[in-house]
């Protein structure tokens, strides 16, 4: 168990929560992408994100986060105003990102950017 976050695959989906009242680095933001990949077995798999209780977000972690390509999709779920916060700058993301504030309407939307062929990274932008 990691103190900052959780993170696993179920279903053809990786799947990352953060510990609450955390602030998340470059470095923490790099080992969750790090144990993602390991979790991968080196596929580009979609990503749910439960950014609830999330206490911040350096700069640098939300650069890193935006310019990292290691997913076909990333569906943020958010409760609060920081999930808002993060929502709004992962418009800048290589990767289709959605925000949403729940796991269902944020899973249908991960399945459907499975069905998808040919779109770019980033191409696709969803706010619900």
């Amino acid at each position: 168990m990691n103190e900052f976050f959780t993170a696993s695959f179920d279903k053809g989906v990786l799947r990352l929560q953060w510990s609450p009242e955390v602030l998340i680095t470059y470095d923490i933001a790099v080992r969750a992408a790090r144990v993602l990949e390991g979790l991968s077995g080196g596929r580009v798999l979609p990503l749910l994100v439960d950014l609830a209780g999330v206490a911040a977000l350096t700069p640098e972690a939300r650069a890193g986060m935006n310019a990292y390509r290691g997913f076909s999709a990333v569906a943020l779920i958010g409760d609060g105003p920081m999930g808002k916060v993060v929502a709004a700058f992962s418009q800048r993301s290589l990767t289709p990102t959605a925000y949403f504030t729940n796991g269902p309407d944020a899973l249908h939307w991960l399945s459907e950017q499975g069905n998808r062929t040919g779109t770019p990274g980033g191409a696709l932008r969803t706010d619900r």
